[in-house]
């Protein structure tokens, strides 16, 4: 935005709106003696569902001028906000969604600050509401690991940061009041030593009989579920939620051990006493709060064959080395949809902010975050990496946070707004993905053609230097994600140094032998997330019609969609 231009913002006034609840647009606005006029459209997809439009002498005072508030059935809507000034027009974006269930779709994020002096401070449960992030970890919040909440106000935390439970408490309410379900962070098998020594019986043990502990200050306890300690860290996470509201308990495991013994010196599979205890965990947890839920860890994808398809409100999956290129987050989501059918998130920390001090490892670090988010989105998966104030996760602990550039959060906005506007497409459940069977290669169903650089070539599995493309197949969609992966490698957590180039003139030949309504393309690289449509024309083949495209411009991300009649 120009310099000379006034301070414009859009934004819903919740992360998430359940079915029948109020849609509010919130409408920041400088100079607004100079407006003539706001129009705000309301948008699904390419339909324009309705517009409004405000005149200067509705607009009110504070910090917000203008709350437009409408009635929406379910489903995913883009916003679009026109400010008419005296000399010149600002255009700003947003999105939202309406959803029949808390759990129907989870956008994760983070919080770990949670200090007296954060009690005032609502900045980051703001800033939640503005990228849509309809949950909350509330990280390493609790007294101890295996006694969560604390007796006394202000306390400190197992590795010493003090923590007041008042601020955790003011947080908490503010989360409820913004569409956003706030969770609570609570490992299922470490205790402290105290515990341990209080309880050896609980304790999992080495073949030799030696206590198994974690980082030579926690105790690894045994989460079978006839155990006594699986039933006491429920009760733990159970009272979490009665004594100050948490509505959700994020389980969090370390990837290790896997086999070990109980007391009795029994041979104990853990992956096999997980799905038993998030059923139990929920369980405890809903019995207080029906929205509450629970989400496992399943570090570097162990056990998801076991714990996919268990009780627990989406499947998560913290991703760690070999799972090292774009192809396999992708097959890590795909993988996990077909075990579970739920939501899919990927843990993946971008390591490069954390070694980003010049302004160029910067850009390469912001590049590798936007091309990482897109695999993910264009998978079907979302990414927890967002979460305090114009922070990003590049660290497992969490604490670690980096700071984002203020000049990079609008970008940020817009992919985050991209997954709400379109999620009825990147989280169609009954769409087939086709990627592998369709184009490139032998197949000839869907032929990529770059008509200005014939040293452009395609790839279905995220070959690096290529374009990916990622299709897939419903019954009144046909969408294709194109992620522009030329001139740099394919390890995803790897700082970008070279961002590629955008293509131009990219053909698309569709053997599609039946009726279309249209064809689109949006991309959260324009900043607005607009549909546009697309030109086509059809080709008689002697193997049925041909739908054929032209895409003008692919930055890092586009998606194409063919409405089907």
């Amino acid at each position: 935005m120009k310099e000379h231009l006034a301070y414009v913002d859009c934004f819903p006034d919740k992360a998430q709106y359940l079915e029948g609840e109020l849609v509010g647009i919130l409408l920041e606005a400088e100079n607004r003696e100079n407006i003539i006029e706001v129009e705000f459209t309301v948008s699904e997809l390419d339909r324009i569902l309705f517009r409004k439009t405000v005149r200067t002498s509705e607009l009110m005072a504070g910090a917000i001028a203008y709350k437009m508030s409408c009635e929406l059935p379910v489903g995913n809507y883009g916003v679009d906000v026109k400010v008419i000034y005296a000399d010149y027009t600002i255009q700003v974006h947003t999105a939202c969604d309406v959803v029949e269930t808390y759990d129907s779709v989870i956008r994760y994020g983070f919080l770990t600050d949670f200090s007296e002096q954060d009690k005032e401070d609502a900045s980051d449960i703001n800033y939640a509401v503005k990228l849509h992030l309809n949950a909350l970890q509330f990280y390493d919040w609790m007294y101890r690991h295996d006694k969560l909440v604390a007796e006394e106000e202000e306390y400190l935390e197992p590795l010493g940061r003090k923590i007041s439970l008042q601020t955790i408490r003011n947080k908490i309410n503010l989360c409820k009041q913004h569409g956003i379900r706030p969770f609570a962070y609570g490992a299922v098998y470490a205790a402290s030593k105290e515990a341990y020594a209080k309880h050896p019986s609980w304790a999992l043990y080495k073949k030799d009989r030696e206590v198994l502990s974690f980082a030579d200050w926690l105790v690894f306890m045994d989460t079978s579920n006839d155990a006594s300690w699986c039933n006491y860290i429920i009760e733990q996470y159970a009272d979490s939620v009665k004594r100050l509201g948490f509505q959700g308990i994020h389980m969090d495991t370390y990837g290790f051990p896997k086999y070990v013994y109980n007391d009795r010196q029994e041979r104990v599979s853990l992956a096999e006493t997980f799905p038993g205890m998030i059923k139990l965990a929920k369980q405890a947890v809903k019995e207080i709060d029906d929205k509450a839920g629970v989400i496992f860890n399943a570090v570097n994808n162990w056990p998801v064959e076991c714990v996919a398809a268990s009780e627990q409100d989406a499947t998560y999956i913290e991703v760690w080395a070999p799972h090292v290129t774009y192809h396999h987050l992708y097959t890590l989501i795909r993988e996990a949809k077909y075990l579970g059918a739920r939501q899919v998130i990927l843990a993946a920390y971008m390591k490069p902010f954390t070694e980003a001090k010049t302004e160029e490892e910067i850009l390469a670090a912001e590049y590798s975050l936007l091309l990482t988010n897109a695999v993910i989105q264009a998978s079907g998966g979302y990414q927890l990496v967002f979460g305090e104030t114009n922070s990003v996760l590049s660290d497992s602990y969490y604490v670690n946070y980096s700071k984002l550039r203020d000049e990079f959060i609008p970008k940020v906005r817009s992919y985050c707004d991209f997954a709400v506007r379109y999620g009825k497409l990147l989280y169609d459940k009954d769409a087939m993905d086709i990627s592998m069977t369709a184009a490139n290669g032998i197949n000839e169903d869907i032929i990529f053609t770059s008509l200005n650089d014939s040293n452009i070539q395609f790839t279905s599995s995220g070959r690096e230097g290529k374009i990916w493309t990622i299709i897939r197949e419903a019954r009144k969609y046909l969408t294709i994600q194109m992620i522009n992966l030329t001139q740099i490698n394919d390890l995803w957590n790897q700082p970008k140094t070279k961002r590629p180039e955008a293509v131009s003139g990219i053909q698309v030949n569709i053997l599609l032998d039946t009726d279309i309504k249209g064809a689109f393309m949006a991309s959260p690289d324009d900043g607005t997330c607009t549909p546009i449509r697309l030109e086509y024309r059809l080709e008689q083949k002697s193997n049925g019609q041909h739908v054929i495209i032209t895409v003008p411009k692919l930055e890092l991300w586009n998606m194409i969609w063919i409405e089907l009649s």
